[in-house]
């Protein structure tokens, strides 16, 4: 399934310095790179983005280079690890959730499990189709980033890549968008 960009949303949970310093290395690195690519994608096609951060009087506010890109972006602060268990959430996102969400953040196994749960649960009708960038999420462990991959994919989240979200996007070579985001992607 290709997301359709013409009614797509990014959502961006939790990339906060206190909870991205307990990364490794060089996931978190990358991390930072892809969600940046995907925050300038979604924005790029006229797609909203949305973004939380858990309880940010004690864990900080989201990362410097990420936290510019997101400067127009409508910002939560949470308390709960799912989102859609947040009222705040709820009244200022959920209504605006279009036909594909992407979804991108930390930690994989915790809060975006259980918000993609959570809007799965709430999505009777079918009507959101779910991506989730196996390189646009994290966990502390290799273990828990690789079981909830598992649990996505098993309950019909899109699971894919930055790379092929940004193709699917761009669609063709050639273009002003093509030569922007393949020198991004090297």
């Amino acid at each position: 399934m290709i997301p359709e960009y013409s009614d797509c949303a990014l959502l961006v949970i939790d990339m906060q310095d206190k909870l991205l310093g307990v990364i490794p290395d060089d996931v978190r690195d990358a991390l930072v790179d892809n969600v940046g690519i995907l925050i300038d994608l979604v924005k790029d096609q006229g797609g909203s983005v949305f973004y939380t951060e858990q309880n940010p009087a004690k864990l900080g506010g989201t990362t410097a280079v990420l936290a510019e890109k997101l400067k127009d972006a409508i910002r939560v602060e949470k308390m709960s690890f799912s989102c859609l268990a947040d009222s705040t959430f709820c009244d200022r996102v959920c209504p605006h959730i279009p036909q594909t969400l992407i979804i991108v953040g930390v930690e994989a196994h915790i809060c975006v499990l259980m918000t993609a749960l959570d809007i799965i649960d709430e999505d009777e009708d079918e009507e959101i189709a779910i991506f989730v960038p196996v390189d646009g999420v994290a966990s502390r462990k290799k273990l828990n980033w690789e079981n909830a991959i598992l649990q996505l994919s098993n309950v019909g989240v899109i699971t894919t890549n930055t790379e092929t979200l940004v193709y699917q996007a761009i669609e063709e070579a050639g273009t002003d968008l093509f030569r922007k985001y393949s020198k991004r992607l090297k």
